[in-house]
This record gives C-alpha cells, sequence and structure tokens, in this order.
C-alpha cells in the first residue's frame, strides 16, 4: 500500500506539479497568444486605417465633390471604398459637424476627438468598438477643411476572426492591450477530462510542452503570414518597408510585380541591388530624412517599371518607433498617380489655354452659376475671378435667352450646342455685342455648360460701315440713273446735290461750273447767304481744284493754306474736281469728317457728272449737227424745210425766198482742190450772214447751193439785200487774188397763203437758174482766165518756160508738116499744156530736191486737172486731149493713159522733145542748166524709148541751124 501510496503520492504530487506546472505553461501559452493576437490585430487595424484614410480621403476628387455638396458622388464613393475594404463596418464623413454622408454601418460618437493636420490622425474607442479619424484632403494635401473629417469603425471581430478561432473577449481591464484602451482576452477553458489527461499523460506533457508550444507557435506565424499576404498582395496599393536605411523588409505583391521580381527575390536586400543607382540613391536619402526627423515625409518620385515605363509614384514612409523613441523600421506606401498627373496636366494646360484666349469662357452649372471663368472673360467683363464666381449668366447677359435659364438650359440639353448673338454687361455697367458658342458636357455624373463668347464689336462696327457704304453705292448707282435721264446741264447740277445729300455727311455743299474767268456756283445745299456764289479761278481751295485737276480733302479749312475765307463756320473740306467742267465742294464744321471713303465715293459721283455733261454737249452738238451745215455752220437743208412747213399758213407774210448758187465751184474744186472750194463756200457764206438779218433763216441747201428765207418781207425790200449781196461779192474779188467768187440768185415772194411756200421756194430756183444760164459763159471764161493769169505767174518764175515752148514747138511743126490748124492748136497747146499746174501745190512744183513717191503722185494728176479745165471753157475745148496726153512716152510707159508710138497725138510728141530740152537747158529748182550739147546728146540717147526718133531727128537739125 506504501508503495502504492508513494508512486500515487509521487503521482499525485507530479500530477499537481505538471498540473501547476500545467496550469503555468497553459497561462503563459494563452498570454504569448493574447500578445501574438494583440500586436497583429493592432498592425493590421492601423495599416487598414492608414491605407483607407491615406488612400481614399487624400484624393482631389472627394474632397471637392465635399466641398461642392455633392452628396451623390460622395455617398457613391464610401460604397465603393467599404467594397473594398474587409476590415471596415462602417464610414461617416462629418462637415461642419455634421453627417455629410456615410455607408455600411451606423454610429454614433458623443465625443470626437480633435483632427490635427491633413494627415492620419489616431485611433480611438468607443466601449470595445474601434474607430479611425482623420481630416480628408486633397492630393497634394495643401488644401483641407477645418471643419471636415472621417471616421471609420473598423471590423475588430473580424480582424480577430482571421487570427484566431479559440474564445476571446473584448474589454478595457485585462488581457493583452490592442488599440485605445481596448484589450482582448482568450477565454480558458477546462474541462475534466483535461484534468484526468494532464495527470495521466503528465510525463509526456511535460516532456512535450516546449515541443508542442513551438509547433504551435510556428503554425500561428504561418497563418499570421498568410493572412498578411492576403490582405497585403490584393490591393494595388504598393506597400514594402526597410529594417535599416538600406535593407528591404518584406514587401507587397504589387510592390515586386511593378520592378519585375518576386516579393521573396526582394526581402533582405539591399536597395542598390534592386533599384537602379539614382533611384537607390534617392531612396536612401528619403530614408535617411525619415531616420532624422522621425516623421512620415510624402514625395512624388519618377520610377522606370519592369517593362521601361516611367511611373510617377506618391510615396509615403512612415517611421516605426518604439516605446524607446527609436526607429524599428520604415514602412512605405506608394500609389501609381501618373494617370492622374498627366490628366492634371491637360487639365492644366487647357486652363493655361483657356486663361489665355481671346475669347470669353466660362462653366456654367444648370441653375446659371458661373462656376468658371478665363481671363479674358474677367478681362472684359471687368471682374476678378473671384468676383465672376458664383455670379449667374443672367448677371451678365439680360437678354430674354439668359433670363430664362430653365427654358435656355433644356433647350441647350436637346440640341446639344447651340449659337446666338447677345450682350455682355461689363461690372461699370456699358454693353458690347458677342456671338455665344454654348456646349452641353456631363462629366462626373453631372451636368455642365461650357460657353465661348467672342466679342463681335469691331464686326458690328464693320457690318454697319458696310450697311452704309451698301446704302451709298446704292444711291449712287440711283444718282447714275438720274443723271442719265438728266436733259439739262442744270438738272445734272441739282442731281448732283440731292445725291450728295444721301451718300455724304456735310453741312453743306455746292458744284461751280467754269464760266470765263470765273467759277460760278450753279448748285448748293444750305448755302449760307455770306458766301459768295462767284469766285476767281485763281484763289482759294476751289480754284486750286479747278486750276490743278486734283482732289483735296482738308481737315481744317481755316488753316489751309490759300483759303478764300468767307466765315470761321466750316473746318472740314472735301474738294473734286468735275473733269473741264467745275469743281464739287462739301464742307462741315467738324474737323477731319472727310476721308478716302467719301473722296473715293464723290469721284465716282462726279465721274457719273462729267459723263452725263458729256452726253448733254454731245446731245445738243449732235442735234445743232442735225440742224446745221457742218462747213459752213448755216442751216441744212432738213431745218430750212421744217421751218418751211412751220411758217406756212402763219401770221408772218409776206414770206421772201433766196436761191443762191456758187458758179464754177465744181472747176475750182477739180483743179485747185476742195480746200479751196471749202474756203469759197465759207466766205460766200460769210457773206450771207452779213447782209441778212439774224431772224432771216439761212441755209446752205447743198453742195454750191444756198437759199434764205425772210419773214414779213416783201420782193422789193429783198432785191435790195440781194443786190448788197452782189455788192460785197463783187469787193471780194477785187480785194482778193485768185479763182473769183461768182453767185448766181433768184427771188420769189409769197403774200399768202394762196402760194405755197414750196412752190415759192420752186419758182426762186427757176429764176436762179436763169441767171446762172445767163451768166455761164462769162463765168467760165473768167474763171480760166483767171487760171490761166496763175498759170502765168507760175511760169515767170520758171522764166518764160511757156514762150520759149511755143516759139520751138511752131518750128519743129512746121518741120514736120503740120497744117495751120494743128499749129494754131499747137500754139495754145505749148502755152496751156501745164494748166493743170495751178492745182499742185507751190511746195511741189518748186521743190529744189527730187520728189518722193507721194509727191510725185500728186505731181501726175495735172495732165488731169488741165483736161477738165480745157473741157470747161469754149476757148480751151480744142486743145483739151492734148493737155490730157502731153506726158505720154514713145515706148508707152507714160502717163496717165500709158498710150505709145504714132498713138500719141504729134503735137504731144512735139511738145515732149522741145519741153525736155527747155528743161535741160535752163535752171529749174531740181537741177542746174545744161549745156546746148548735153541737152541734144540726152535727148538723142532717149530716141526711141521716151521720144519719137523722127522728130528727135528733125529737132537736131532745127538747133543746128536756128538759135533758140
Amino acid at each position: 500500500m506504501k508503495n502504492w501510496l508513494k508512486p500515487i503520492s509521487l503521482a499525485a504530487l507530479a500530477t499537481l506539479f505538471w498540473a501547476v506546472i500545467g496550469f503555468a505553461v497553459t497561462e503563459v501559452r494563452y498570454s504569448e497568444v493574447e500578445s501574438q493576437i494583440a500586436n497583429s490585430a493592432r498592425m493590421i487595424a492601423e495599416n487598414t486605417a492608414k491605407t483607407t484614410l491615406i488612400g481614399h480621403f487624400h484624393r482631389d476628387s472627394f474632397y471637392e465633390a465635399v466641398m461642392q455638396n455633392d452628396n451623390d458622388f460622395t455617398n457613391h464613393y464610401l460604397m465603393e471604398m467599404l467594397a473594398s475594404n474587409m476590415h471596415i463596418k462602417g464610414v461617416a464623413v462629418f462637415y461642419n459637424d455634421e453627417v455629410f454622408a456615410s455607408a455600411g454601418e451606423k454610429f454614433e460618437i458623443a465625443v470626437t476627438p480633435t483632427v490635427e493636420g491633413g494627415d492620419y490622425s489616431e485611433i480611438f474607442s468607443v466601449g470595445k468598438d474601434l474607430f479611425a479619424i482623420s481630416a480628408f484632403t486633397n492630393n497634394a494635401g495643401s488644401e483641407s477643411s477645418k471643419d471636415g473629417y472621417v471616421i471609420l469603425k473598423l471590423d475588430l471581430e473580424g480582424i480577430l476572426s482571421l487570427l484566431t478561432t479559440e474564445g476571446y473577449s473584448l474589454n478595457s481591464e485585462k488581457g493583452s492591450l490592442l488599440l485605445a484602451g481596448v484589450s482582448v482576452s482568450l477565454e480558458r477553458r477546462w474541462l475534466p477530462a483535461n484534468y484526468a489527461a494532464i495527470a495521466f499523460v503528465f510525463l509526456l506533457t511535460f516532456a512535450f510542452t516546449a515541443t508542442i508550444q513551438r509547433m504551435a507557435g510556428k503554425k500561428f506565424l504561418v497563418r499570421r503570414n498568410r493572412e498578411m499576404s492576403l490582405l497585403l498582395d490584393k490591393i494595388p496599393t504598393l506597400i514594402w518597408y526597410f529594417r535599416d536605411q538600406e535593407t528591404f523588409g518584406i514587401v507587397n505583391e504589387s510592390f515586386a510585380k511593378f520592378f519585375g521580381r518576386h516579393p521573396e527575390e526582394i526581402d533582405g536586400k539591399n536597395v542598390f541591388e534592386i533599384l537602379t543607382e539614382q533611384e537607390a540613391i534617392e531612396c536612401v536619402e528619403s530614408n535617411k530624412e525619415v531616420f532624422a526627423r522621425k516623421e512620415k515625409v510624402v514625395f512624388e518620385q519618377n520610377s522606370e517599371n519592369s517593362i521601361g515605363e516611367l511611373r510617377i509614384l506618391e510615396i509615403t514612409k512612415t517611421p516605426d518607433i518604439d516605446e524607446f523613441g527609436n526607429i524599428e523600421s520604415v514602412v512605405c506606401s506608394a500609389n501609381d498617380v501618373t494617370e492622374e498627373r498627366r490628366a492634371l496636366r491637360k487639365i492644366k494646360l487647357i486652363q493655361f489655354g483657356l486663361d489665355n484666349a481671346n475669347d470669353e469662357a466660362f462653366w456654367i452649372a444648370p441653375d446659371g452659376t458661373i462656376l468658371y471663368a478665363n481671363s479674358a472673360a474677367c478681362k472684359n467683363l471687368g471682374y476678378t475671378k473671384d468676383e465672376i464666381s458664383g455670379l449667374k449668366v443672367n448677371d451678365l447677359d439680360k437678354s430674354m435667352e439668359a433670363m430664362d435659364r430653365r427654358v435656355s438650359w433644356e433647350r441647350l440639353k436637346s440640341k446639344g450646342r447651340d449659337t446666338f448673338e447677345a450682350y455682355h454687361v461689363r461690372k461699370d455697367g456699358s454693353v458690347f455685342p458677342v456671338e455665344i458658342n454654348r456646349n452641353y458636357f456631363r462629366y462626373d455624373e453631372s451636368e455642365y455648360e461650357f460657353t465661348f463668347a467672342r466679342d463681335i464689336s469691331e464686326r458690328m462696327r464693320n457690318l454697319e460701315i458696310l450697311e452704309r457704304d451698301r446704302f451709298r453705292i446704292e444711291r449712287l448707282h440711283d444718282a447714275a440713273l438720274n443723271l442719265e435721264r438728266c436733259g439739262t446741264f442744270q438738272d445734272v447740277y441739282d442731281s448732283v446735290i440731292e445725291a450728295a445729300n444721301e451718300i455724304l455727311e456735310f453741312d453743306i455743299c455746292f458744284i461751280c461750273v467754269n464760266e470765263e474767268d470765273n467759277l460760278v456756283i450753279k448748285a448748293s445745299s444750305n448755302l449760307n447767304p455770306r458766301d459768295p456764289i462767284v469766285m476767281p479761278k485763281d484763289v482759294g481751295i476751289v480754284g486750286k481744284t479747278f486750276r490743278e485737276k486734283k482732289p483735296y480733302i482738308i481737315d481744317d479749312i481755316q488753316e489751309f493754306p490759300g483759303t478764300l475765307k468767307s466765315n470761321d463756320i466750316y473746318r472740314a473740306g472735301l474738294s473734286v474736281p468735275v473733269g473741264d467742267v467745275g469743281v464739287f465742294q462739301a464742307m462741315s464744321a467738324n474737323r477731319s469728317k472727310f476721308g478716302q471713303q467719301e473722296l473715293r465715293l464723290t469721284e465716282l459721283l462726279m465721274s457719273h457728272v462729267r459723263e452725263a455733261i458729256v452726253r448733254i454737249e454731245t446731245e445738243k452738238r449732235m442735234n445743232y449737227m442735225s440742224l446745221h451745215d457742218g462747213l459752213t455752220d448755216l442751216y441744212n437743208r432738213f431745218y430750212f424745210e421744217e421751218e418751211l412747213i412751220r411758217l406756212e399758213g402763219s401770221r408772218f407774210y409776206p414770206i421772201s425766198i433766196v436761191s443762191a448758187d456758187v458758179d464754177g465751184l465744181k472747176l475750182i474744186n477739180d483743179t485747185m482742190g476742195h480746200a479751196r472750194g471749202d474756203q469759197i463756200l465759207l466766205e460766200f457764206s460769210r457773206i450771207l450772214r452779213s447782209c441778212f438779218r439774224k431772224t432771216d433763216i439761212i441755209a446752205r441747201f447743198g453742195g454750191d447751193e444756198f437759199a434764205v428765207i425772210l419773214i414779213r418781207t416783201d420782193e422789193a425790200t429783198t432785191e435790195k439785200i440781194a443786190s448788197r449781196v452782189r455788192e460785197i461779192v463783187g469787193k471780194f474779188n477785187r480785194d482778193h487774188i485768185g479763182p473769183p467768187l461768182s453767185v448766181s440768185m433768184g427771188i420769189a415772194t409769197s403774200k399768202g397763203q394762196e402760194q405755197s411756200l414750196v412752190e415759192t421756194l420752186r419758182h426762186a430756183d427757176d429764176l436762179m437758174y436763169r441767171d446762172k444760164l445767163y451768166r455761164s459763159s462769162s463765168v467760165r471764161s473768167q474763171m480760166v482766165n483767171t487760171l490761166l493769169v496763175t498759170l502765168a505767174e507760175k511760169d515767170q518764175i520758171s522764166g518764160g518756160h511757156a514762150k520759149r515752148l511755143q516759139r520751138m514747138c511752131l518750128e519743129l511743126g512746121r518741120r514736120a508738116g503740120l497744117s495751120s490748124r494743128q499749129l494754131s492748136d499747137l500754139a495754145l497747146f505749148a502755152q496751156v499744156h501745164d494748166l493743170g499746174k495751178v492745182g499742185i501745190p507751190d511746195r511741189i512744183l518748186f521743190k529744189p530736191g527730187p520728189l518722193d513717191d507721194d509727191e510725185w503722185k500728186v505731181m501726175k494728176l495735172h495732165p488731169e486737172k488741165g483736161y477738165r479745165i480745157a473741157v470747161s471753157s469754149p476757148d480751151l475745148s480744142s486743145v483739151a486731149d492734148l493737155i490730157l496726153r502731153h506726158h505720154e512716152r514713145w515706148d508707152g510707159e507714160g502717163y496717165p493713159l500709158g498710150i505709145e508710138g504714132d498713138k500719141i497725138p504729134v503735137e504731144c510728141r512735139i511738145l515732149s522733145v522741145v519741153d525736155a530740152f527747155d528743161a535741160m537747158t535752163n535752171d529749174r529748182p531740181y537741177s542746174k542748166a545744161r549745156n546746148r550739147q548735153e541737152a541734144i546728146d540726152e535727148i538723142k540717147r532717149c530716141s526711141g524709148t521716151q521720144f519719137d526718133p523722127e522728130l528727135v531727128i528733125k529737132f537736131r537739125e532745127m538747133i543746128e541751124i536756128e538759135s533758140f
């Protein structure tokens, strides 16, 4: 029994011992597990709070949404955040001490800790629940709200469920401290079987306690690492830590993947083994800064990823400080913000472009609130950006389109864009026209109006100018049409003033025309009674314009040199010449009123004026020419006959008619040329004008016929006037050398309507032809004698050429056996053979050198001229044919007929030899005289070509015997 009792006692003692040991060991184990669970839970909770608060509530989009009271966006954002974070049970956003938005499990907190700074603040507890609080900021942390913060309710039970399946309790009094006064305590659960097992397996338990404990610890760590990997490797944020300034600790999958490695390849490696040299240097420097400052640093860094892309990382490095203030490690996280920064740069570029655009640009909310305005809008409207932001559209645009914002917005939404013109109101109240181009946009589930407004003041001014110019051009066109319809000069002048009033702006204008030595105003607008009507051409602006035929634009007439000042009212002036007719001038009381545009319009108007004046002058001239003779300027036959019709049966009886005809005009025209004949007609027309009254109608009825109508004049009075005409004609012939002026006249008178004026004209013509018949032979004889006298005068110049020819021709004619009649004709022929030369100009007849081709053509006409003179005279008609042929040659090369040999009259062949000899032996204007022998030799040489060979032999015999 004792032995039994001893083993039992020993066993009991051993069991008690091991039970105590077991209880002690178990307590230690539970305490260590509690501590490990508390540390792991704390790390998970802190990392969850930090990564969530930093990653989600330090963003521009969230910050701007809260600032703009965008509840929809904020709630949606919170829901998405909860969906991606399983360790957060609820979240609430507080703004101005009120819940702005929330998601997940609802909660209430009586006292909220103070939020300091813009980053993650702290974790606190309310009862058994853990909460994390932080202010929210923009990406850079440069902007935050004093009255805004975020509170996260952490799912502590969820975190613990990942770490242990043991029963536990949360309290603030016992267990391992987790966070913010909350402790975790594992339940110690012991059953009776446990005590028996401990007693039974005491030794086994005692032997393997340490081993079991060690194995349990490893299993826990593996599970913890798996859970940590599950948490860290499933988020896109790059997470890693440094054990010291240069040595990597563990990294998550995102970090390793960024550099193209596996996490285990980085853990424990030096930064220079993983990163590029430059990136490694920058990394170590930032680590040193964290170790030195012992506080979090946030910065951006450009890093090249595994595929060679340069990415922008926003890196946060947070020191892990122990209870002694020493840094154990540096926990790091990084977000790839490349796309955000690129988008931000694009936004900044767009912002820069908008701010530097010439047109106004606006972002406008649906209710018409202006959210943004560029620099051009602020400058044009006179507002600062702060002042213009928040204004309504209808503060700037008072049109109906802007005032009814609801209708305007709905129309824009339905159309997508529209364009219209309106007026913008500046801050000072002034307005200016704009062209508005509106566009509808949706962005981040919100609607906006994006509007451009262009200042079209210049365009409107140009349109006004164009409209004014169009009106002026239309009026100018109308004026041109009116001027075409003007029938008198005064109509033209009045139309000019009427047109000027429509196309120009002035106080006074006028048009003046040249009359003798003055410029006389013919039409005006608002002419001052003190202004002169007649102005000298040699003074003033008007005179200067007329003399120089040059337009002038005058800014100030009072200061313009040479101004003819009649008052000091007018300043600006526009002076434009009207061709050779006159000057148009406009004046204004305002300085510099007229410019190039007004000048061009006025010059164009004056060109139409000049055309109208020329047209009227031409019409008057044509009308005058249609009623007047072009040579004598007397009335023509058409007018004369119209007057006969008009006077038929009138009150102007008795009416006498004189019919007159210039005798021998055809002979003068044929021999001396039409110019001489025209001169005879002009002389006679002047005589008629001097003898008849201005009321008498004098007309040239035909080529050499004239007629005169004398109203209220009897036949006796008319006879006296006709006698005066004859007397003056006689005096003219006595005073003038040359062909005489001879006139035949007939007179008839109608005493009443019983004798028509046409019959009276016919009777006057009959009497005129009777007078011509009576005078015809004496007139022709007188005419021929006059021509012979003229020829004799020219023969005196050639030294008695005709007399020498007459002597030699008669002698050669006798030797050739001519009859007495032929000798008589030969004598007359030798005297008048050159009668046609009276119609050849002296410049050709007596030219000292050879004649050119044109002069020869004129000279060769004298045989025909002489023939026509001789035919018209009974005394010379017998030698007319001889005169025509006296320049024919024996070989047929002569002129004008080109006959040859015996076909040439013998008288002409005799004259040809004698004329050549006399020409060679006497000085002529074109050659010196030769001796007799040289002349005979030349005639002998031309025998058979130019001269009759037989007559040449007889002529040589005659010359050798006779002395001529």
